[in-house]
């Protein structure tokens, strides 16, 4: 039995059941990048279902991985018969020109625009925020889902919730992103807010500099009148006093005047050595929250959303070739795009898997080549504030311990040592020490977000 011809309303109404429906059965980063803004429904007429979509990369995903569940759904919606056809067409998603009379309605209304849209990117660019990080860009999938939420609550209760907001996690892993991502949505929403995004180093410039031109009052008075304030890599304030002294009073004023702070760091406020006791206890007194490395489906819809912007466009099985070689950092993640991205340009290649794997395998195994044990035994040290000494000798306190078997875990999983090799590294003369020190290590990344974050923050600084 054919469906009846679908009215434009009713047309929109049933495409709106059917993206609820599929937004129900893929992960919201599947979701919004394959589906939310690209796909449309065309028509719906003698039993024939047409949608179209924004370019052929999309209709690869969909044919891959959505075409029966979009034929059940309308199978139950329209009854048995219903053919489903999927084809490119962009013009659908372009923006529909204004009938010719309505025009002269709305004049006044395009010059009140563009003075506001003139306004917004004055404020954004004294803001110092990336125009590119948005919430609109920003990929959520089961990595960071907390953090968006709460830096998405925390544009809605500027001062109110989650004050501090304190965002921690690995290199390149989004935490940037986030912070921009919010001054964007508030100053969208008001442009008269007075948000500054800056690092800590930035911050002990200009301290310095106000210092040494005699200008610390209005040095004081820029940070002090903000309504938010960002700071990145916040965890490199402890190596200066001073700069501690300084952002402890612009906290007390700011948060005394119920205004936001924002802050990131590669690890929480507890493991930043050297940081003033007052100044961690107010770091943890609002809202931690930890973002650690996207799962494989997340870093692919990261590329897709990636590769929107190219054309021609790389193919899905290249973005999962490149999402299943680099896995712990969306920055080399993009890094890796744009190596694949260049070499099928400027060759002219028609790329596929195994030559994707060929280019950045090449890139890995050149980075292992310059790594030696010594340089993973320093990193570990560091991060856990022991010394290779101890890590060698035969302490067994669990502050010495865990360091420890996570060296060998590196040491065998960077350099892929012999398990014997990795022994005598450590001044060890059983193999099966390393054995159970690659298990252990394995499990407690796998349950322990913050170890796992801070793991891969040390692979990824050995391997840059």
């Amino acid at each position: 039995m054919n469906a009846p011809a679908v009215s434009p309303q009713e047309m929109q109404k049933l495409w709106d059941l059917v993206k609820f429906s599929l937004s129900k059965k893929f992960s919201p980063e599947s979701y919004k990048a394959w589906i939310a803004h690209s796909t449309k429904l065309r028509g719906v007429e003698d039993g024939k279902i047409v949608i179209a979509v924004r370019n052929n990369l999309t209709l690869q995903w969909l044919e891959k991985n959505a075409r029966e569940q979009l034929s059940l759904i309308f199978r139950d919606v329209l009854g048995e018969g219903s053919e489903l056809s999927l084809e490119v067409n962009q013009e659908v998603f372009e923006s529909k020109l204004l009938a010719k009379d309505t025009l002269p309605k709305i004049g006044n209304l395009l010059t009140q625009a563009a003075e506001t849209e003139d306004k917004l990117h004055k404020a954004i660019r004294e803001a110092g925020l990336n125009e590119k990080f948005t919430f609109e860009s920003f990929i959520v999938g089961n990595n960071n889902q907390i953090a968006h939420a709460a830096a998405q609550a925390v544009t809605s209760n500027i001062g109110q919730q989650y004050n501090p907001l304190f965002v921690y996690g690995s290199v390149g892993v989004g935490k940037t992103h986030l912070m921009h991502a919010i001054g964007h949505a508030v100053l969208a929403r008001d442009v008269t807010k007075k948000i500054y995004y800056c690092s800590s180093e930035t911050f002990l410039n200009e301290m310095v500099e106000s210092i040494r031109s005699k200008k610390t009052a209005e040095f004081r008075e820029k940070y002090r009148k903000l309504d938010i304030l960002m700071i990145d890599d916040i965890q490199f304030i402890s190596k200066w006093e001073g700069a501690q002294e300084e952002i402890f009073h612009t906290f007390n004023v700011l948060s005394g005047a119920s205004k936001q702070i924002i802050l990131a760091s590669d690890r929480p406020p507890a493991q930043i050595q050297n940081l003033a006791d007052r100044l961690r206890s107010r770091f943890e007194g609002g809202m931690m929250i930890d973002i650690i490395p996207p799962d494989y489906e997340t870093r692919v819809a990261i590329l897709a959303n990636f590769n929107k912007d190219h054309s021609p466009p790389l193919s899905l099985d290249c973005l999962e070739a490149i999402a299943s070689l680099v896995e712990d950092n969306i920055r080399q993640l993009i890094g890796a795009y744009n190596k694949v991205y260049t070499y099928a340009t400027v060759t002219n290649t028609q790329m596929d898997r195994v030559t994707v794997e060929k280019i950045i395998g090449v890139d890995q195994e050149a980075a292992r080549k310059k790594v030696d044990v010594e340089d993973v035994l320093i990193k570990v040290a560091d991060s856990f504030g022991v010394t290779v000494g101890q890590m060698k000798s035969s302490t067994r306190t669990a502050e010495v311990a865990l360091p420890r078997q996570i060296a060998m875990y590196l040491i065998r999983d960077i350099l892929n040592y012999p398990l014997e090799r990795v022994a005598r590294s450590l001044k060890r003369t059983d193999h099966t020490t390393v054995l159970h020190a690659v298990d252990k290590v394995t499990k407690l990344m796998t349950n322990d977000h913050l170890l796992r974050t801070q793991i891969v923050g040390i692979k990824n600084s050995i391997l840059k």
